[in-house]
């Protein structure tokens, strides 16, 4: 029998998610596939490849490579050992995978096998019962090295990935980690299994992996801003889940509360502004958080499935999630990420801002096809309407909140065929 790491994932909870997967307004379903020949005891995550036209998603010792664009299975791939996987990574070039797999049972060893993305399996690396299952994997910006970690051991250690050998370990930094985007420096979390509160984590020197300092928090499933600025994830306080960010050059962490579930995956936007969480299944859904704000600024009304992990394209534009039977695509279709700057096109404005009764959009008087809609928080379209030529002419509209709430909203206004963003705010 094979083990797993995170544990069997239940169907009936993500059939839930997908009945409802199209019904959010911000975020149109793209494709839906079904895993072939799993069993469903576990999963690992999605990921876009570097090229951007394929995506990969792992159940068991499965991995599927589907058309991004079609959600047709281009290419089914299996551990040699016949293990479950953990995590994945793939070079830049695309030539290489590598897959790190949980322990089994009958043998009592973990792998790392490493893949030609064409031909299939050219050699591993195994791990003994000391060191149990790979949790993380990344790759070095050159893609020559190979950081893993493990669990519930907390080694990290780095692999020469041309003679697929441990170049240096530590067994004490973490059984999750993240590498900044320039290589030099590992967040590293030590997970304690028996009390969460004495969970550590750890700035650590890549080319030694000796701890440089602590964080005064944990921070679990790590993850680098893509300007390397920031460490984003997830932590635990009293048995409640808040979303994290470590400045690192300032070197203070804050939390962020008002996630509606169990946080189990992070990222952030192309602009460094936004982290993105996602939750667990049954009661899942993103949320987006603004950085310098430190607050939470939407959050999707609907599941985003029953997934451990979440990946976005390079571009942000698609989002994807992979459950034990599932691998879901989506246009990601937020007005806060995928807009253009709150900056952009200044002769848009709204006013009063903050507001009670009324806001009045203002645009140029020359502009036609002028659209709007208005969300709240938690993503629901609240109010939207075509401006006729007329109150173009004006050059504003002037659309009554008395019926709003108290909160922020936020405005997507579409002038031809560009989008525009605006934030205001009711206060009574």
């Amino acid at each position: 029998m094979k083990t797993s790491l995170f544990g069997v994932c239940f169907a009936l909870l993500f059939s839930l998610f997908s009945a409802h997967a199209s019904e959010d307004p911000l975020r149109d379903t793209l494709w839906i596939r079904s895993y072939p020949l799993t069993t469903g005891s576990d999963c690992a995550k999605t990921m876009f490849h570097p090229n951007g036209k394929t995506i990969f998603g792992a159940s068991d010792y499965y991995l599927f490579e589907y058309d991004v664009a079609t959600g047709t299975l281009l290419k089914t791939r299996a551990t040699k050992s016949g293990v479950f996987i953990n995590d994945y990574v793939i070079t830049d070039n695309g030539k290489y995978i590598l897959v790190g797999t949980s322990q089994d049972e009958e043998t009592n060893v973990a792998s790392i096998e490493l893949w030609d993305a064409d031909t299939g399996y050219v050699r591993s690396l195994s791990f003994g019962r000391l060191y149990y299952g790979i949790t993380r994997m990344v790759l070095s910006p050159d893609n020559s090295k190979l950081y893993a970690s493990f669990a519930p051991a907390s080694m990290i250690c780095r692999i020469d990935i041309s003679s697929m050998t441990v170049e240096d370990s530590n067994e004490t930094i973490g059984n999750d980690m993240a590498l900044s985007p320039n290589g030099k420096t590992i967040i590293g979390t030590v997970k304690n299994h028996e009390g969460i509160d004495e969970s550590m984590s750890f700035i650590i020197n890549s080319s030694t992996l000796l701890p440089q300092y602590s964080l005064s928090t944990p921070i679990f499933r790590p993850h680098y801003s893509k300007n390397g600025d920031y460490i984003g994830g997830y932590t635990t306080t009293n048995f409640k889940n808040y979303a994290v960010v470590y400045d690192i050059q300032a070197q203070m962490t804050y939390k962020m509360s008002g996630h509606n579930s169990i946080i189990q995956d992070v990222n952030f936007s192309n602009d460094n502004k936004y982290l993105i969480t996602s939750g667990n299944l049954g009661t899942g859904g993103y949320a987006i958080w603004d950085i310098q704000q430190r607050k939470l600024l939407y959050e999707a009304p609907y599941e985003t499935g029953a997934s451990c992990f979440f990946d976005l394209s390079d571009n942000n534009t698609l989002y994807s999630t992979g459950g034990p039977f599932e691998i879901v695509v989506w246009n990601f279709r937020n007005p806060i990420i995928n807009s253009i700057s709150e900056n952009s096109h200044s002769s848009i404005s709204l006013f009063p801002n903050p507001t009670q009764s009324s806001l009045t959009i203002q645009f140029p008087s020359s502009e036609r096809n002028i659209s709007y809609s208005i969300y709240d928080m938690h993503g629901q379209e609240i109010k939207s309407d075509n401006i006729s030529d007329s109150e173009v002419h004006q050059g504003f509209i002037t659309i009554n909140t008395e019926s709003q709430m108290s909160g922020m909203y936020i405005v997507r206004i579409r002038v031809g065929a560009e989008i525009y963003t605006r934030h205001y705010y009711i206060v009574r």
